[in-house]
C-alpha cells in the first residue's frame, strides 16, 4: 500500500499518432466486463433495455412528461402508443389507451380554450390544461410502476 505523501508518477504525454502499447483486448478488459465499446454493443444493450414490456410505456409517459413544458414529444409518444398496443399485455394496454385518449382530449380542451378565449374562461382552461397533463401522466405513471392497469382510461379526468 502507497503512502499518500509518497510522490506520484508523472502521467506519460504522447504526442499524437503514438501507440500507448496497450492490446486491444486490455482496453476492452479496463473498460468493463462484456462492454467493447462499439456501436454494435450498444445497439444490443439498448435493444435488451427495450424489451422489457414496461419500457415503452415508460418512455412514452416521459415524452409526455416533456410535453407539459414543450408540445412536440406528446405526439411522438400517440405514434408510440398507437404502434405498441396491439401487441402488448390487456393491463398495458389500458395504459396505452390512457395516453392516446390524453393526446385527443388535450388537443379538444385547447381547442375549447382558444374558442372560449373571448370570455376569461377559455383563458382560465389554458392555464390549468398543462396541471391537468402533469395530474394525468404522474398519475398514469405511478400506476405503471405499481403494475396495476388504470382503472377509466377513457376518462377525461384522471382514470
Amino acid at each position: 500500500m502507497s503512502n499518500p505523501s509518497d510522490p506520484q508518477p508523472e502521467p506519460e504525454i504522447l504526442p499524437p499518432g503514438q501507440e500507448h502499447g496497450y492490446k486491444e483486448s486490455e482496453v476492452r478488459r479496463a473498460s468493463g466486463p462484456g462492454v467493447d465499446g462499439s456501436i454494435e454493443d450498444l445497439g444490443r444493450q439498448v435493444s435488451g433495455l427495450m424489451r422489457h414490456p414496461l419500457s415503452m410505456p415508460r418512455v412514452t409517459y416521459a415524452l409526455y412528461a416533456v410535453s407539459v413544458v414543450s408540445g412536440f414529444p406528446m405526439l411522438v409518444g400517440l405514434i408510440v402508443a398507437y404502434v405498441v398496443r396491439g401487441e402488448a399485455p390487456h393491463w398495458l394496454q389500458t395504459h396505452y389507451t390512457f395516453l392516446i385518449r390524453t393526446f385527443w382530449y388535450f388537443i379538444a380542451l385547447v381547442l375549447i380554450g382558444v374558442a372560449l378565449a373571448f370570455l376569461l374562461v377559455g383563458f382560465m382552461l389554458l392555464w390549468l390544461l398543462p396541471l391537468w397533463l402533469a395530474i394525468r401522466v404522474v398519475r398514469g405513471w405511478l400506476l405503471l410502476e405499481n403494475k396495476k392497469p388504470i382503472p377509466n382510461p377513457e376518462s377525461w379526468l384522471f382514470g
